[in-house]
């Protein structure tokens, strides 16, 4: 055998369960290699071709990271929902929630029925680790297998934690806060229709949503609550508090004011996950390729090219319009994204107007040309929510203005620090 082949072909070899000639392993991988195949792919494409299986690596959940293939996770099912998607356009069930260990908290997806109900503990082997909003969800594919354990998932106690403190993944969360708001919602699961909560949740310097999969008379409006056992999952980039049956809810005799603290520094929430309906203010440095007029799929709302969607092919394409910014404050820098109604609140052009810019000079960047003339080094104030993905932070406005006597407030917050 050839020296460098050798801890490659005994990988393959101790995954098959039928004797395969060696020189034959060693041939077929070199000929993928020659191809450029990378060794781990080739490796896995023998395993599939001759039969075999690939050994599942154990991995905790705070481990996972996006593009994990074939590893073994053991968790408790948290929740668990059912939904249909559209796949080639095909639809299709799948049943998506959260998984839980003694490390951290995933969400989910179960392309198949493996018959999994919230409270169970599993063993998954053979699972695959996808991006998901810019956060790791493992994924229970075709070559998955799934067993339930008799068994139970052991948490520590953990230490009484703020709002802000919150992030992606945190399990057994020991928390306190005051109800702002809280409604009631009809979600579909494995089980079929059920009642969850969800509301506002806040403490001294920090608003965060949470959701309820238990009905609580302690959750109520105005009610100040401690919390254990919770766990927090980010739902479109904000942290989100979720607390099930295996957490422990006492309401207080006392309340917690929030404290609007106004304006945010953006370099206090770069390092965070995400920010739930806070105002930061800075100047626009530069506004990003993809901004003014835009075509969107009318079925899934995705960007478009030539009215073709990668999920639903060629389709009668829906023009829309949006800026994508940066926006600096001295402290720090994000991405500031605006809609077509706050994208004319700044410009002062509709969505008509954009089409006629476009039209009469022959090109869509026309528009986005347009939009840096107008923008570019203006301060603005916007507010929303803030989410953490692989460039950075970014912050999808509900509201958007230009400050007013700006210049005097900042002059007297030098005063004063003089």
């Amino acid at each position: 055998m050839e020296t460098e082949f050798a801890p490659h072909v005994e990988e393959i070899k101790r995954a098959l369960d039928n004797e395969i000639d060696e020189s034959n392993i060693i041939a077929e991988l070199k000929k993928l290699l020659e191809y450029r195949v990378p060794i781990s792919e080739a490796k896995r494409s023998l395993i599939k071709k001759y039969g075999g299986s690939e050994k599942s690596k154990a991995r905790k959940l705070k481990d996972t990271q996006i593009g994990d293939r074939n590893i073994e996770i053991t968790g408790q099912v948290l929740e668990i929902t059912k939904k249909t998607v559209n796949v080639k356009n095909n639809e299709k069930t799948v049943f998506s929630g959260t998984i839980g260990d003694e490390t951290a908290a995933r969400s989910f997806t179960a392309w198949h029925d493996f018959d999994l109900n919230a409270g169970d503990v599993i063993r998954v082997e053979q699972a695959y680790v996808r991006n998901w909003q810019e956060r790791p969800e493992i994924n229970f594919g075709n070559r998955s297998k799934v067993t339930k354990l008799n068994s139970k998932i052991q948490v520590q106690e953990s230490e009484l934690r703020m709002l802000g403190e919150l992030k992606d993944g945190d399990i057994n969360v020991h928390t306190e806060f005051t109800i702002l708001s809280i409604e009631p919602h009809e979600i579909n699961t494995n089980d079929g229709s059920k009642k969850i909560l969800s509301g506002i949740a806040a403490d001294e310097d920090t608003r965060l949503p949470f959701t309820s999969w238990i009905i609580l008379p302690e959750l109520a409006a105005g009610s100040t609550v401690e919390v254990k056992n919770a766990y927090v999952r980010s739902f479109r980039g904000v942290p989100t508090l979720n607390i099930n049956e295996n957490s422990t809810v006492t309401k207080l005799d006392r309340k917690l004011e929030y404290k609007e603290t106004g304006r945010v520094k953006i370099g206090d929430i770069a390092g965070k996950d995400g920010a739930y309906d806070i105002v930061i203010e800075g100047n626009l440095l530069s506004i990003r390729p993809g901004s003014g007029l835009i075509a969107r799929c009318p079925e899934c709302s995705r960007v478009i090219q030539k009215g073709t969607c990668r999920v639903h092919a060629k389709v009668n394409e829906k023009m829309d319009m949006r800026i994508k910014a940066i926006i600096d404050d001295g402290t720090g820098a994000l991405t500031l994204v605006l809609d077509a109604s706050l994208t004319q609140k700044v410009c002062g052009y509709t969505i008509e107007d954009a089409q006629n810019i476009a039209r009469a000079s022959m090109s869509q960047k026309a528009v986005e040309d347009e939009i840096k003339k107008k923008l570019l080094g203006k301060l603005l104030a916007a507010r929303g929510n803030t989410s953490k993905g692989e460039f950075g932070s970014t912050l999808v406005a509900s509201d958007v203005w230009e400050p007013q006597d700006t210049n005097k407030e900042k002059a007297a917050e030098l005063l004063g620090r003089v």
